[in-house]
């Protein structure tokens, strides 16, 4: 049985070497997870109809590539009443929306992502605005990756 050590030489190309044995090459591929858990957003939603509506919720977003979506919670009454799909587009956003209490099909809007320039431990800021016609939705967290 032969012991296998892992050294890199010094001017060489090729990390490994198997004492007395073939070459060994390690190669280490690193995946994105298809679904990150949830991470918490706070929402704001503005609506004209006869008259000006505010709304606030606050729930997880879970986040598979560059789609955030989830159903949050309403601040008020504590129902899971807002569905929201977001698709981000480096610093464009468009999403579609649903008050779930009102089953109705929902709304598109479209808006801007931004996320803080230089983030520190403990302040990493993002926000999605997004907006159409009649409606003003407003996202924001600021929780930094473990």
């Amino acid at each position: 049985m032969h012991s296998v050590t892992l050294a890199s030489r010094v001017g060489g190309d090729v990390l490994g070497i198997a004492r007395g044995g073939p070459h060994l090459i390690l190669c280490l591929v690193l995946l994105a997870a298809p679904a990150e858990a949830g991470q918490e957003w706070e929402l704001i939603s503005i609506t004209r109809g006869p008259a000006w509506e505010v709304n606030q919720a606050t729930g997880a977003l879970k986040q598979n590539g560059k789609v955030l979506a989830g159903v949050l919670t309403d601040k008020t009454d504590g129902k899971a009443d807002y569905q929201i799909r977001i698709e981000l587009k480096g610093g464009h956003a468009e999403a579609t929306f649903r008050f779930l209490s009102e089953n109705d099909e929902g709304t598109t809007l479209t808006g801007s992502y931004t996320r803080a320039a230089k983030p520190t431990n403990t302040h990493c800021p993002e926000q999605i605005q997004l907006m159409n016609s009649f409606q003003y939705i407003g996202l924001a967290r600021d929780a930094c990756e473990p």
